[in-house]
């Protein structure tokens, strides 16, 4: 097996602006293209620098992977292709896709009409950025470019998430997990990779730990809880 480099633009200790690249089997994949919520300057994104020091990212890259439509995973992508020039492939499934840029322009309404910041994209950069996405179903699998080949499996979470597993020409997989949920809700299943597919055995696995350390309520616990905050809402008068 040839060597696989991994090196974090984004969230490598932290939660936000969540971007890994992944260098394997001569390809260059780059995984969710996030944004920090928590500062208001370039270190709001990845820190594309260290993909390029020239800034010919289509040269440095082959390809970006969206896992979901949390701006802390695509937050940062019309940044990345408008603003910065990157028009490689670009792949999500059609429910990220569809939910996407309506993710981004609240954002970007946020931040430049009400907050009055400058030098952010555009409601057109996202327009011109979407039409840069190739969808691709859950279970399905796509050659994206010559020799490299990407599947999107269930990941739970929110409608639309995918866990991507990708497949060189000389054999060598990832799996990139975004963020998944293993435990069913009222609206959403566990996340799943179907027994009809071939036993997943990638060479590396890429996983998501936010809450690795962390004993969560239980299922009914979490509902009683946020039923309370809706009645607390209604009750004075919410909506």
């Amino acid at each position: 097996m040839s060597s696989i480099r991994v090196m974090p633009l984004g969230a490598g200790q932290d939660v936000g602006r969540s971007c890994v690249l992944v260098s394997i089997g001569g390809k260059n994949v780059m995984f969710d293209c996030g944004m920090h919520m928590g500062y208001n300057d370039d270190r709001r994104f990845p820190d594309f620098s260290l993909l390029s020091k020239t800034g010919n990212f289509d040269q440095a890259l082959d390809c970006l992977i969206i896992t979901h439509f949390h701006l802390d995973h695509c937050g940062a992508l019309p940044f990345f292709t408008e603003m910065r020039g990157y028009n490689g492939p670009i792949v999500m499934t059609y429910p990220t896709k569809a939910i996407c840029p309506i993710m981004l322009e609240d954002y970007r309404k946020i931040t430049v009409e009400r907050k009055g910041e400058g030098n952010f994209f555009t409601s057109q950069n996202i327009k011109n950025c979407m039409k840069k996405v190739t969808a691709i179903n859950l279970n399905q699998t796509i050659e994206i470019i010559p020799g490299l080949w990407v599947t999107a499996y269930y990941a739970g979470h929110v409608l639309g998430a995918g866990m991507f597993h990708i497949r060189t020409a000389n054999g060598a997989t990832v799996l990139y997990t975004g963020d998944y949920n293993m435990t069913p809700d009222r609206h959403l299943g566990a996340a799943n990779i179907p027994s009809s597919a071939q036993p997943l055995k990638p060479d590396l696995l890429i996983t998501e730990t936010t809450y690795a350390t962390t004993i969560r309520d239980s299922k009914r616990c979490r509902e009683l809880d946020f039923l309370k905050r809706v009645h607390k809402c209604v009750d004075g008068g919410g909506k």
